[in-house]
């Protein structure tokens, strides 16, 4: 699991699941009394969604490195 609690997070912070780190997602609602953050993002056919995730299912997008390679 994730390495942040809900106190870790604020509205407007980007984020993403630790299972997609592709997927860039806004954190729009932080709701300390159920322990949730509320999440926004446009999918790939351009629609907003929205869903509630756990402070521990997610990370900061700064916190994402990208090794780039020459060939």
């Amino acid at each position: 699991m994730g390495k942040y609690t809900i106190n870790d997070f604020k509205v407007g912070d980007k984020v993403y699941h630790l299972s997609n780190y592709n997927l860039t997602m806004v954190v729009i609602e932080v709701n300390k009394d159920l322990n949730e953050l509320s999440c926004r993002w446009v999918d790939s056919k351009g629609i907003v969604q929205r869903l509630e995730f756990m402070p521990e299912e997610l990370g900061k997008y700064g916190d994402r490195s990208f090794s780039i390679s020459a060939i």
